[in-house]
């Protein structure tokens, strides 16, 4: 019992620490940042922030999962009366890049320096997206019953389609442009790629 205490403890000021980190990664970024800058940030001793994350990728990939989490929440809220899996996949790609573009700060460094960020990030201990992408699986699913689609299990889609959208956020990331209003062709063009064509 004095475990599970001692652990629900920790995941607590873990989580509120983070929330701190959120909005200081926000405001200065990743990269320049060190530990100790960021324990003053939050208001911690640099020994209690490594107690909690042993290193700084340790705490991004925290901080990154912890986003993770908000953002499937929001998902969760945005999508609860939604039926229609095209509407549903628009309202993610949409609440996607809304999380992107408020977070460009804190991400802009890490994923421009390391091409397999996204990659390293999905396989990294526990896939901290495990809900998102069932969440994906299940508009696949749906969508597979209103049009036939290319064989491709629906799990798989959910991980082609996230890569598709990653892929129109990285070339943001490096060229800039627009985002915002990209959502119906992103949809349309991923869409248009696993259609049966024998679907009308």
């Amino acid at each position: 019992m004095k475990e599970l205490i001692r652990q629900k403890l920790q995941e607590t000021k873990s989580e509120i620490v983070l929330e701190a980190v959120a909005a200081y990664f926000e405001k200065v970024g990743y990269t320049k940042p060190k530990m100790q800058d960021i324990a003053k940030a939050v208001g911690i001793s640099v020994g209690a922030l490594y107690k909690l994350f042993p290193s700084k990728d340790a705490l991004f990939f925290a901080y990154i999962s912890y986003e993770i989490r908000r953002f499937y929440a929001r998902l969760q809220e945005r999508c609860m009366a939604c039926e229609d899996p095209k509407k549903a996949l628009l309202l993610y790609i949409s609440l996607k890049i809304e999380t992107f573009i408020a977070k460009k700060k804190a991400i802009e460094d890490p994923v421009l320096g390391d091409p397999l960020f996204f990659l390293k990030m999905n396989v990294h201990k526990q896939n901290p997206a495990k809900e998102v992408y069932e969440f994906l699986e299940e508009q696949f699913g749906k969508l597979s019953k209103q049009c036939r689609l290319k064989d491709i299990e629906p799990m798989r889609l959910a991980y082609i389609f996230n890569a598709h959208i990653l892929a129109y956020i990285e070339y943001w990331l490096n060229f800039d442009g627009e985002l915002l209003g990209k959502e119906e062709e992103i949809l349309t063009t991923f869409l248009e790629g696993i259609k049966d064509r024998k679907c009308k």
